[in-house]
């Protein structure tokens, strides 16, 4: 507890001063229940550089890679981060997602699957868009702008919650609501992001 505090409170400090990060519209994070945050991801900082901001702890599903290491492993571990095994349909990840959203918390996703995919004009993956439907849950889109070049600016936009009203959730979601979810959720983040 008092390393992941020392960690947040000075990432959240020096991505102010070395990045002059500007976060947009907390207000759409919920300040109870669970939900899925979505940004697009276009550097190494993104999840523990606006995170810290948020006031409840969050859970980040992060590449497999990051924890290679002892000291890696440890130190992603205490800012609630845990790995997953990325383009192989990792079971147990998504186990441990959906345990988090079953009690009530908050996790972050990276729909692209790795860095500046939107950028490059491809398309999200449809995981987190699964996960929401099939836990009913909330999807935030989140979209950053910036290289986070030293003293350069990050702009961080939190959007609003997509809610699955509209969508039928638990284990007879369909194909067609995945691909819809996915394909709104994409344009909110392009929209943030623009």
């Amino acid at each position: 507890m008092i390393v992941r505090g020392f960690l947040k409170g000075f990432m959240n400090l020096y991505c102010h001063i070395v990045y002059r990060m500007k976060v947009v519209g907390m207000e759409n994070i919920p300040k109870e229940g669970a939900a899925i945050i979505c940004p697009n991801h276009v550097h190494v900082l993104d999840s523990i550089s606006f995170v810290p901001r948020i006031r409840r702890r969050v859970y980040i599903m992060a590449k497999e890679e990051l924890f290679k290491g002892w000291f890696k492993n440890y130190i992603f571990r205490e800012v609630d981060c845990f790995p997953v095994k990325r383009g192989k349909g990792d079971m147990e990840a998504i186990d441990t997602a959906s345990e988090y959203l079953k009690e009530g918390k908050l996790l972050l996703m990276f729909p692209e699957g790795t860095r500046n995919l939107l950028a490059r004009g491809g398309k999200i993956k449809k995981g987190a868009s699964r996960l929401a439907l099939t836990e009913n849950v909330p999807i935030i889109p989140v979209g950053i702008q910036g290289n986070y070049k030293p003293f350069s600016k990050v702009k961080i936009t939190i959007g609003k919650p997509i809610s699955m009203e509209k969508y039928t959730t638990g284990t007879e979601v369909t194909h067609e609501e995945i691909n819809d979810l996915t394909e709104k959720l994409q344009e909110e983040i392009l929209s943030l992001k623009a």
